[in-house]
């Protein structure tokens, strides 16, 4: 039986997760690519994420966000991508990366994530209401596709980048020798 084909890693979960930080590190101990999906819309683009909210509304950051998704997606290095904490929304996204990665879910709870993402300056998501509120009601609708797409979900709580990497790594570590 051949193994499926799934190069990629990718890291969801909601912001203040650790996604970008582990992922960096990941993928320097596993000698891969690094892609902070955020990072590559707003190349793509030639917008930040707050001036993408602010012109074209959250459905045409979600437009940009799913072509950059797409195009590393689609190349044929195995990298680590870390994702926003939104992409899951959109069924082809779902689909995209379930197809061509294995996803690793990162948690924390609310106020963890708050503590992380300070006073939400440059997050449009967190600029109409508190951090922990914006982030508990995120949670709440989003934990379902997060654990539905979930190869592996892995608590971030109390925990260091570098140990939450060491679980990530590990895991990854698993599916190599599974597909070697």
């Amino acid at each position: 039986m051949v193994p499926e084909h799934r190069p990629h890693l990718a890291l969801v979960g909601g912001m203040g997760t650790g996604k970008t930080s582990v992922g960096a590190l990941v993928a320097a101990r596993a000698r891969r690519r690094h892609i902070d999906l955020d990072r590559w819309v707003q190349a793509d683009t030639g917008r930040s994420i707050g001036v993408l909210f602010a012109e074209r509304g959250e459905e045409g950051f979600r437009d940009a966000e799913q072509d950059s998704l797409e195009r590393a997606l689609g190349l044929s290095e195995p990298i680590v991508l870390s994702t926003g904490g939104g992409v899951l929304g959109r069924p082809v996204n779902r689909e995209a990366l379930a197809s061509r990665s294995h996803v690793v879910w990162l948690r924390a709870t609310p106020e963890t994530a708050a503590e992380r993402v300070g006073d939400g300056r440059g997050r449009p998501l967190l600029e109409d209401d508190s951090p922990v509120d914006v982030l508990r009601r995120l949670a709440g609708e989003r934990a379902p596709l997060y654990e539905e797409a979930a190869d592996l979900a892995i608590d971030t709580d109390g925990r260091s980048p570098d140990d939450v990497a060491d679980e990530v790594g590990a895991f990854l570590e698993r599916l190599l020798g599974a597909v070697s």
